[in-house]
């Protein structure tokens, strides 16, 4: 389970700044459908691959 913690943390972090985004903007339909399926999906593959690199350096 521990190893799937950054890739959680990264998606947590996507939705949230889709929330933002969607709410800053006013964006509603397919463009909101998009942003909520592809920010937590993205931030957790940037964040999962960020802590490998880390890691892997030390």
């Amino acid at each position: 389970m521990r190893s799937y913690l950054p890739y959680i943390i990264g998606a947590f972090v996507g939705a949230l700044i889709a929330i933002l985004l969607s709410n800053l903007f006013d964006v509603t339909g397919i463009p909101q459908l998009a942003m909520f399926g592809c920010l937590p999906a993205l931030g957790g593959a940037l964040l999962e691959r960020f802590v490998q690199r880390f890691s892997q350096k030390s």
